[in-house]
């Protein structure tokens, strides 16, 4: 096996093969830092998609006595 081969295989060894958190080297420390800041954004962009989604519900059920349509 050539040294390129080589760098390939023992990278696939320890890549990771899913985004679940139970499947993902956590001992690794980049692995951790990654994926860490990863969910954390994704937790803050769908809490305000949600924060969002409730207010638009209740503005809508506020106006709805004074709907004009």
């Amino acid at each position: 096996m050539n040294l390129l081969g080589g760098f390939f295989c023992a990278e696939l060894k320890r890549s990771v093969s899913s985004m679940l958190p139970w499947d993902i080297p956590w001992y690794d420390a980049s692995h951790a830092i990654f994926f860490t800041a990863l969910y954390g954004v994704l937790t803050i962009i769908g809490l305000g998609v949600l924060a969002a989604v409730v207010m638009t519900m209740v503005r809508m059920k506020k106006e709805n006595g004074n709907a004009r349509h």
